[in-house]
């Protein structure tokens, strides 16, 4: 009797400085796709970006268990196995080395990509899994492209009159040319001024500034990780997630998520140690402020063209949100603050999992049939 289940092909890791945080998010989509609906395969990229052997694979899920202790799993929800890294291990795709290389032609099925930053998060696996021809879940092209770059983002979320942060923007050829002058467009931001690289995570590269006589080695710093920076006026108050997946026309949107990062505890180090807070989950809002700032994230989804997942990051000022940034693939965890705020609304993650996946695959069959109604 043949296998009728949905293969499902999860791609991570990358060449991103965000590698292991991917390796993460990667192996709790594969624990939590549900087994009976979907075959289930997993492909690591190395650090180089380059997709890996079976057997790399089953290495690089045994490094990951060796350095960390991760929770995948949250109320309610049981581990398939005793021995998760060996269960893991064992949906290693055979044939891992020649994915993407062969045009699909392999039990590929829908490709998962959940990469972190570039080389997977910004829209280049979306857009060559487009010209294959192959269907994929997560964000979209579009949306990939113009989220992961917080200028962009940025740009893109004014033009349709929404509120964000005092900003400028800094490239390594302006820099070169005149550093003198990229500094005086930041002064009138005022402090503190955070430095972000522009299409990065995970707050990779991300320094904060209180002495404008220290804000020429931070650009410099954060133009080490990406030829373009944001600079950014430092917003008072607290950061809320908002969490959205589905399609343009009726996208589901999750409670939203109350950070407990510190405006001096910020960095990668203060997301990831084992000393960070989990969110919380629902945020203390009444339930105006709760609707105001849902509406607020799916104006920003429809003004980046979004449609199969993102979390919409945003201050609450006096007049109102404002946008922080976008995560077109959001850390995956049992207590990550996009998978929190889902649970609490009782979307528990495989079917988190299942809403991503059923979204990809209507969107594949939407696309397909425009392709054949524009050949005819």
């Amino acid at each position: 009797m043949s296998d009728t289940r949905q293969p499902i092909t999860v791609l991570f890791g990358g060449k991103s400085p965000e590698h292991w945080v991917s390796v993460k998010s990667g192996l709790f989509a594969l624990l939590h796709l549900n087994p009976a609906r979907y075959l289930v395969r997993g492909v690591y990229f190395d650090q180089t970006g380059h997709p890996t052997s079976a057997t790399t694979c089953k290495e690089a899920i045994a490094t990951f268990f060796a350095r960390n202790e991760v929770s995948f799993f949250g109320p309610g929800e049981h581990a398939p196995a005793d021995d998760i890294c060996s269960w893991l291990q064992d949906r290693a795709h055979p044939s891992g080395a020649n994915c993407l290389r062969d045009g699909g032609l392999g039990d590929w099925g829908l490709f998962l990509p959940v990469f972190h930053g570039q080389g997977g998060e910004d829209g280049s696996i979306q857009g060559l899994l487009e010209f294959l021809g192959l269907a994929y879940g997560g964000c979209n092209l579009e949306g990939s492209a113009l989220g992961i770059d917080k200028i962009l983002t940025k740009q893109c979320c004014e033009a349709i009159g929404l509120a964000v942060a005092p900003w400028a923007a800094i490239d390594s050829a302006a820099w070169n040319k005149d550093p003198a002058a990229c500094l005086e467009r930041c002064r009138p931001l005022g402090l503190p001024l955070f430095i972000k690289p522009a299409r990065l995570g995970s707050s990779i590269g991300l320094s904060r500034v209180t002495r404008f006589e220290d804000l020429a080695p931070a650009i410099q710093a954060g133009l080490n990780w990406d030829s373009r920076i944001l600079i950014e006026a430092q917003v008072q108050g607290i950061e809320y997630g908002i969490g959205i997946v589905g399609n343009q026309a009726q996208p589901m949107i999750s409670a939203v998520a109350e950070s407990t990062l510190r405006s001096d505890s910020y960095d990668y180090e203060a997301k990831y140690s084992a000393d960070a807070l989990d969110d919380i989950v629902p945020a203390r809002l009444d339930a105006d402020t709760t609707a105001r700032l849902q509406d607020f994230a799916l104006k920003a989804w429809r003004a980046l063209d979004m449609c199969g997942l993102a979390r919409i990051d945003c201050f609450l000022g006096p007049h109102g949100p404002i946008l922080n940034e976008v995560n077109t693939m959001p850390g995956l965890s049992a207590w990550a603050p996009f998978v929190m705020a889902w649970r609490h609304i009782g979307i528990n993650a495989p079917d988190l999992m299942d809403l991503i996946v059923q979204e990809a695959l209507n969107r594949n069959l939407v696309s397909k049939r425009v392709h054949l109604e524009n050949t005819i």
